[in-house]
C-alpha cells in the first residue's frame, strides 16, 4: 500500500461470519485492536461464510473467495454508508462444466469486468459480472491445469503491472523435493485467457499474498515456512523478486539462513 500523503486516512473494514455470536465476538475483538491516529476498523459485511481474499472492483463491487465453504461471493454497499448491504452467492459448492470440483475457491482477481477465481487445480472467469449478479453466468474455465492436490493447493491470485495473472502453486507436502515437478513450491505467471503460463520463482513453499512496488514493479511476496522444526522456527517470510527464475530456499534453506535438517 502506497500513502501519497501522511493526511490520508484509511478505515480498515472486516468481514464476519454468519453467527450472531460470531459477529459479537468480531466486534468485541476489533476494539481491541491498536490503530494509529485517523485510522478506524469495523465491520463491513456479517453474512460471508470463510472468507478468505477479496479483490474490489472499479464500481465498488467487493468480491470474496473462501476456502472452507467452496463458494465466492459479492458485496455491495449500494448507499455509500461503508456498510454492505447487498451480498450474492457468485458460485456455490458443485462442479465445472469439465467436472473439476470448485474447490478452495479463495483466490479472486477481477480485470476488464470479468472475475478470475482460482480453484485448486484450475482457474475460471465470470464474464461481465457486475451486470449479472443475481443471476451469474456459469463460469469460462481457463485452459490451464495446475495440480489436484489440496495440501496448499489454494491460491492467492492477483493481476500484476504487465497485465498478467499471478498464480502461484503450494508444495504438496510440509517439506520434500520433487524435482520433476516444476509447478510445485512454485509462482506461476499467464496471459488473462490462460495462455502463456511460465514460471517466475522457484522455492516458494507457499505463498499467501503477493504486491508489485508501485515505481520498480519488483513483485513483494509472503511465504509461509514449514512445520515441525520448533515452535519459533523457521520464521515466514517476506521475499522480493528482482527478476524472474530466482530460487528462495525451499525446500533446503528456510527464513533465509536455515538449512533443512
Amino acid at each position: 500500500m502506497c500513502f501519497k500523503s501522511r493526511f490520508v486516512a484509511i478505515t480498515f473494514t472486516a468481514l464476519a461470519t454468519l453467527s450472531t455470536h460470531v459477529y459479537s465476538d468480531a466486534a468485541e475483538n476489533l476494539s481491541k485492536i491498536k490503530l494509529p491516529a485517523g485510522f478506524k476498523i469495523s465491520i463491513y459485511a456479517d453474512n460471508i461464510d470463510n472468507p478468505r481474499a477479496m479483490t474490489l472492483s472499479p464500481k465498488g463491487t467487493l468480491f470474496v473467495g473462501s476456502r472452507e465453504a467452496d463458494s465466492v461471493y459479492a458485496v455491495v454497499d449500494t448507499n455509500g454508508d461503508q456498510v454492505a448491504d447487498k451480498t450474492y452467492t457468485i458460485h456455490g459448492p458443485g462442479e465445472l462444466s469439465d467436472g473439476t470440483k470448485f474447490d478452495m475457491p479463495a483466490g479472486v482477481a477481477f480485470r476488464d469486468g470479468a472475475l478470475y477465481v482460482s480453484v485448486v487445480s484450475r482457474i475460471v472467469r465470470f464474464d461481465n459480472i457486475e451486470a449479472q449478479l443475481d443471476h451469474p453466468p456459469a463460469p469460462v474455465v481457463l485452459p490451464v491445469e495446475f495440480p489436484e492436490k489440496g495440501h496448499h493447493g489454494w491460491k492467492f491470485i492477483a493481476f500484476g503491472p504487465d497485465g498478467k495473472l499471478y498464480v502461484p502453486q503450494g508444495a504438496w507436502c510440509n517439506v520434500c523435493d520433487f524435482p520433476n515437478e516444476e509447478l510445485f513450491a512454485s509462482i506461476t505467471r499467464m496471459n488473462p485467457d490462460g495462455t502463456g503460463r511460465e514460471v517466475i520463482a522457484k522455492g516458494v513453499r507457499n505463498t499467501v499474498g503477493f504486491d508489485w512496488h508501485p515505481q520498480t514493479k519488483e513483485l513483494w511476496f509472503t511465504e509461509n515456512g514449514r512445520d515441525l522444526l520448533g515452535e519459533d522456527i523457521p520464521g515466514d517470510e517476506l521475499n522480493r523478486l528482482s527478476a524472474p527464475g530466482q530460487h528462495f530456499g525451499f525446500p533446503y534453506i528456510h527464513q533465509g539462513d536455515t538449512p533443512d535438517p
